[in-house]
């Protein structure tokens, strides 16, 4: 059975190891589910009628479970202290929550319960005797701040391809996934801004971490055609929704970087345009 709750910093431990988990996210949510797996998720699916949206969610998240859970534990590391089986325990823990939750009809139900009936289904499946006793329920706000930290690399990751492999259709996307780099890494850096007193969480030291790997791929952008540089946003660039909101309340001083800003704005529009 899983456990009622987590608040532990090592949530973000699997963060290390971030682009592997979201390309093994990726094909458990493309790829087809077993017949027997199939059979054993339309149970849950009957069983979790009174907490998830739909039905047909709820099948769609025990397929997904099952396949993701075969591509993460490795049967050969026996001992549960070992790193990879902790960091693979808590992405697992992570996608559990931020499926369920967003699943849910009421945010009130506690992860921990509707995966317990999920896993009453699979165990004994395809050897999935082992119970799994590492699903618990991450605080939302947590949640929330793992979300976004995500989002940045599931991004990042997307524009890492395109600007190493160069493909004329994937360019048109880079200034598009660059933009929207830009409005979650404004929302995530806001949350560590100094003022809120939130700079030294072990969410802002991922950020940090997040930021320095997304720089690092500057150098790249710099040497690549004017198609790659002049479509890729660095996070300097981003427009600061702070200065705007300030420049808005009639502050001198910030109307200054709004003209600035707007400028930018008006220019990334105008290069979507033209790519579209």
């Amino acid at each position: 059975m899983s456990s009622p709750s987590s608040k532990k910093n090592d949530n973000y431990a699997f963060f290390v190891d971030i682009e592997k988990y979201i390309e093994k996210a990726k094909s458990a949510e493309s790829t087809a589910a077993s017949s027997n797996v199939d059979s054993k998720c339309k149970s849950f699916m009957k069983s979790s009628r009174l907490h998830i949206k739909d039905e047909e969610t709820a099948q769609i998240i025990c397929e997904q479970f099952i396949k993701l859970y075969d591509s993460l534990i490795d049967p050969n590391i026996k001992s549960k202290c070992d790193p990879t089986y902790k960091n693979c325990s808590e992405f697992l823990n992570y996608w559990v929550n931020f499926k369920l939750t967003e699943s849910m009809k009421n945010e009130d139900y506690a992860v921990h319960y509707v995966y317990n009936g999920l896993e009453s289904q699979i165990t004994g499946v395809d050897g999935y005797g082992e119970i799994i006793d590492f699903i618990c329920d991450i605080d939302k706000d947590e949640l929330n701040k793992m979300n976004k930290l995500y989002n940045l690399y599931e991004n990042y990751s997307k524009l890492s391809a395109i600007i190493n492999k160069e493909s004329e259709s994937d360019k048109k996307e880079l200034l598009s996934l660059s933009t929207q780099c830009c409005t979650y890494y404004n929302e995530a850096s806001y949350i560590c801004d100094p003022d809120n007193n939130n700079s030294r969480t072990k969410f802002c030291e991922e950020l940090e971490t997040f930021k320095s790997k997304y720089e690092d791929l500057y150098q790249k952008v710099d040497e690549k055609p004017s198609e790659i540089s002049d479509n890729f946003i660095k996070l300097l660039e981003c427009p600061n929704t702070k200065i705007i909101s300030t420049a808005v309340t009639g502050s001198i001083i910030g109307l200054i970087p709004l003209f600035g800003v707007l400028y930018k704005v008006t220019e990334l529009n105008i290069k979507l345009f033209i790519l579209n």
